[in-house]
């Protein structure tokens, strides 16, 4: 028993003068948070001015002169900005995908687009050996280079939109030549496509011009408001008719001898809203429904003025009215007028 314990004594004597000759916690894990409240934030890294500038040019070899380049058809796939600058896929044709997916999504009719394709062909003076527009596919004949194109159309996600695809009519494909075919074609069809919108811009620009129209609105002394259109009376009363057409007013009746349009008009600002007729409006059957409801029902009034026309607001009783949803129907065809 005293061995054991001498023993005991001895190993726990060892063993506290090994941790007195081992390293403190400081020395092996050091605590540096007052270096590290003293670090300062270094300065932003300069961008090499080469790489900051430099531009990748997308433009196919030989066609620099060209109005449409591939770049414009890589922008509408990857521009970020293309719903600001109205330039997407759906508006003109595109490259999109990559590797085997690679191919050109075009806008517009299938079949014209099946011709354009024809007319590609034909422009680079290459024959067609064998096509079939049903299943989409167009084969060409070998070239001087012993290659040969087969072009594959299949539909869009919309029904006027088709997917065009470049691969080898033979077994030994060449991607570098599908790849420059495909951007000939972009090329081909960007051209196109900016003569038909050139076409559509000189066609809108011979059209008659709606001339700008002006309009004031008016305060009496009384109280009311009126709207004073430096226009004849035939022009105002056509050019009214048309807002309220096209704004989906209810015209319930319109009387040009008279100058008047009566209309339904439901003011969405209106805070006076009835959720329930009630039942005395309910059994109320024999009434039409001005009369059940006039503060909906007004009357919009041309007078002739010489060369100019003021234009008022009446009530289902045809009475003048300045009320806030009369001001607010003046307010909105003064504004498209304006137009």
């Amino acid at each position: 028993m005293n061995y054991k314990y001498s023993s005991l004594a001895i190993l726990v004597s060892v063993v506290l003068s090994g941790c007195g000759s081992l390293p403190a916690i400081d020395e092996v894990v050091p605590d540096n948070t007052k270096e590290y409240r003293k670090a300062e934030t270094m300065p932003p890294l300069d961008i090499p001015p080469d790489l900051s500038s430099a531009r990748i040019n997308d433009d196919i070899a030989g066609s620099q002169n060209s109005s449409a380049t591939y770049s414009e058809f890589e922008e509408a796939a990857t521009n970020p900005l293309v719903s600001k600058y109205n330039i997407t896929p759906e508006t003109k044709p595109a490259l999109s995908g990559e590797g085997k997916k690679r191919h050109l999504v075009i806008p517009g009719n299938r079949d014209a687009v099946w011709q354009n394709l024809l007319d590609f062909w034909s422009q680079k003076g290459i024959e067609i050996k064998r096509k079939d527009q049903r299943i989409g596919l167009m084969d060409t004949v070998t070239g001087s280079d012993d290659y040969a194109y087969r072009i594959r159309m299949e539909r869009g996600d919309t029904l006027k939109q088709s997917l065009v695809y470049v691969g080898a009519a033979g077994f030994d494909a060449n991607v570098q030549k599908n790849e420059a075919m495909l951007r000939q074609i972009a090329e081909f069809l960007g051209g196109l496509h900016q003569v038909a919108q050139a076409e559509i811009k000189a066609k809108k620009q011979l059209e008659p011009q709606r001339a700008s129209v002006t309009a004031t609105l008016l305060d009496s002394t009384d109280g009311h408001q009126s709207l004073l259109v430096e226009n004849d009376f035939s022009n105002v009363w056509r050019k009214i008719g048309r807002i309220l057409d096209s704004k989906g007013f209810s015209v319930e009746d319109r009387d040009r001898s008279r100058g008047a349009y009566f209309v339904h008009y439901l003011d969405p600002f209106n805070e006076a809203e009835q959720e329930d007729e009630g039942v005395l409006s309910k059994l109320a059957f024999w009434k039409d429904d001005a009369e059940k409801a006039p503060d909906e029902y007004y009357y919009i009034k041309l007078i002739s003025d010489a060369a100019n026309t003021k234009v008022i607001i009446l009530d289902a009783e045809e009475v003048r009215t300045s009320s806030d949803t009369a001001k607010r129907l003046l307010s909105l065809i003064q504004e498209q007028l304006a137009k």
